[in-house]
């Protein structure tokens, strides 16, 4: 007589990928507050226990979903850098047009990205993808100074670079600081006239131009 398995040694086919992307849907539904293992769990369909297979706690699980958000937002800049010109002015504007949409299009992922309270700090995926995009973010204002691109290999070595750190910081600065304002709501009132694509569109093109010909004059 064949043994009925137990529920608690599940059976499934990905089990990881499909942790994962239930993660990823309770974060766009509910919010990082509604994101447990447990939750992850039911969505994916298997025992509560089985998530412990693949990630020792939720902040690991996090860890791995901010993880592929990184990597995502990095192959988007990545596309958006080869596709502007060598203009440095174009370079900026269309770095910063992705990352504002991501963060707009993804609004709970690109939150928890960032929230590395809730994160596991050490996690090798994690720090790994956050220094691509890093590099990735630093190569538009590398451009700017007419230096050569960076790598994430020797990101630390190159931004230990007074000036370009502190031209980093300038452009990270907006870039982040936009699109962190908008998900948040606050250009409702600005956006109303001209409806918010046309006043994001605008507004990245001149604050970006105005920011892009500041770095060069610095340099």
């Amino acid at each position: 007589m064949v043994a009925i398995r137990a529920k608690s040694s599940y059976h499934h086919g990905d089990l990881r990928e499909a942790l994962l992307a239930a993660a990823e849907d309770l974060l766009r539904e509910e919010g990082l507050q509604g994101l447990t293992l447990r939750a992850c769990a039911r969505r994916a369909g298997v025992s509560h226990a089985a998530p412990k297979h693949h990630f020792n706690d939720v902040a690991e699980l996090l860890s791995e979903v901010s993880a592929r958000g990184f990597n995502r937002l990095t192959d988007a800049l990545k596309s958006a850098r080869e596709n502007a010109t060598d203009d440095p002015v174009e370079r900026f504007v269309a770095v910063s047009r992705t990352y504002v949409y991501f963060a707009r299009d993804y609004q709970a992922l690109f939150r928890l990205m960032f929230r590395w309270d809730a994160l596991a700090a050490e996690h090798q995926a994690l720090v790994a993808a956050a220094q691509r995009t890093f590099a990735e973010m630093t190569n538009s204002i590398t451009v700017q100074r007419d230096e050569p691109d960076v790598s994430p290999e020797t990101l630390h070595l190159r931004i230990a670079d007074r000036g370009l750190q502190n031209d980093v910081l300038i452009g990270w600065s907006h870039i982040h600081g936009y699109a962190q304002l908008l998900i948040e709501g606050q250009f409702s009132g600005f956006s109303a006239a001209e409806g918010e694509d046309a006043f994001i569109e605008r507004t990245l093109r001149e604050t970006g131009s105005r920011i892009s010909r500041l770095l060069q004059q610095e340099n």
